[in-house]
């Protein structure tokens, strides 16, 4: 039985949320904080900190970048390059999205009130 597409989005998905775990991982372990530490210098708990470094693809995302912030992960880290010189955590998917035609219209991007 061949893979799905979603089912190979959902692998992917697992993948890279194990992949970000190990970043948060690596940075706390670098500047020798416990996960304890952590949970309490960021406001979540000691189990989601375990969660997430074991890469639960289910992790709030909000809260994963307060976490990730906190051991000095930037934005930019999480997607710039890893020890492959790969995107770490911008895959390249672009070949695998469905074309959405233009419409032409451009949206109003004025403030929002109508």
């Amino acid at each position: 039985m061949a893979d799905h597409p979603a089912s190979e989005l959902e692998n992917s998905a697992r993948a890279l949320a194990q992949q970000f775990g190990a970043m948060v991982r690596e940075h706390r372990e670098a500047l020798k904080m416990r996960q304890d530490d952590l949970a309490l210098a960021t406001g979540v708990g000691r189990r989601f900190i375990l969660e997430l470094e074991a890469g639960k693809p289910s992790c709030q995302l909000g809260r994963a970048l307060v976490v990730a912030a906190a051991v000095g992960l930037r934005t930019f880290d999480l997607m710039s390059a890893n020890n492959d010189g790969d995107n770490a955590l911008l895959p390249d998917l672009v070949d695998d999205l469905p074309d959405i035609e233009d419409d032409g219209e451009e949206e109003d991007e004025g403030d929002g009130r109508g």
